[in-house]
């Protein structure tokens, strides 16, 4: 099995990934959703209590609640920091990849070719009349939500993919060495985090599927290429097309982003050609540029 998803340590066991779990559960969820607490509490009219409080997006603009949004993924990152050198004792970089330093140009090669290929869709899905996509452009909202896109949507992606594609694929690699088990299992632990979403509400149990494809998609890729560069570049890709190129009024995060898509929420071709044509292409392309090897013994044999 390859460095990556190998635990590089054999005295690090299973029990300090759970300690560092716990460590980032509380980075995220109590250290994150304390200072969220805090700024809605300070946003709260006189007389009113944060538990009263019915919707609290209604106290800030959406450039103000999209940042409130992107709290708990900043802390999260500084809690798997903190756990690489205090629990694990080694370099932050071990979660990233497994080559000498971090590869930028894998990383934004896969950023331009996903947003090369939703540009295409977009632009398919625009001239679809069943779709009715309005122009949205507010320079007063607009170029600050770049901004802070810019700043914030690394972080939040870089995050996830860490978690996932770094911390649980070498948790997972503790208990099993076949690359196919860990693909699976961080696919299903991906689609998992998202039930949540409104968009499950909306799209019903096929949004599900498509969020653990996605995970299967980008835990295949990571494996396969010893490190997250290609899936976090794609996975920021993914996530700055849907906050500044156009967004809707039923997702997680509304912003104020170039287009405003005000169709029903239905299961459109873009999805479908999404999983089952642009996820294998991109594959290929991988595949073709990095030369990825030993597909056999990385998917299906134990170390």
């Amino acid at each position: 099995m390859r460095r990556f998803t190998s635990p590089l340590e054999p005295t690090i066991g299973i029990r300090h990934y759970l300690l560092g779990l716990v460590a980032i559960l509380i980075g995220v969820y109590f250290l994150g959703g304390a200072l969220i607490s805090l700024f809605i509490s300070a946003k709260l009219p006189a007389g009113e209590t944060l538990g009263a409080l019915s919707n609290p997006k209604d106290l800030f603009s959406k450039n103000e609640f999209f940042s409130l949004n992107m709290i708990p993924f900043a802390f999260g990152i500084l809690a798997i920091v903190f756990c690489s050198r205090l629990i694990f004792k080694r370099s932050f970089r071990t979660f990233l990849t497994a080559r000498p330093r971090f590869d930028f140009t894998r990383f934004f090669f896969s950023f331009g070719l996903w947003s090369t290929l939703m540009m295409v869709s977009f632009f398919i899905t625009f001239i679809d009349f069943n779709h009715q996509i309005h122009w949205n452009f507010q320079s007063e909202h607009f170029f600050y939500l770049l901004l802070l896109s810019l700043i914030l949507v690394p972080i939040q992606t870089g995050f996830e993919e860490i978690l996932f594609r770094g911390f649980l694929l070498q948790l997972v690699g503790k208990v099993t060495q076949k690359g196919i088990y860990l693909i699976l299992i961080n696919g299903i632990l991906f689609g998992a985090l998202h039930l949540m979403n409104p968009e499950i509400d909306k799209l019903g149990s096929f949004a599900i599927g498509y969020y653990i494809i996605s995970g299967i998609f980008t835990a295949f890729i990571a494996v396969m290429d010893d490190g997250i560069e290609l899936s976090w570049g794609f996975h920021l890709a993914n996530n700055l097309f849907g906050i500044i190129i156009v967004t809707n009024d039923w997702q997680v995060i509304q912003t104020d982003a170039l287009f405003l898509d005000v169709s029903p929420p239905t299961l459109g071709w873009d999805m479908v050609v999404t999983m089952f044509l642009f996820y294998p292409l991109m594959i290929l392309v991988f595949w073709l540029v990095y030369r990825w090897k030993n597909w056999n013994k990385v998917l299906l044999q134990s170390k």
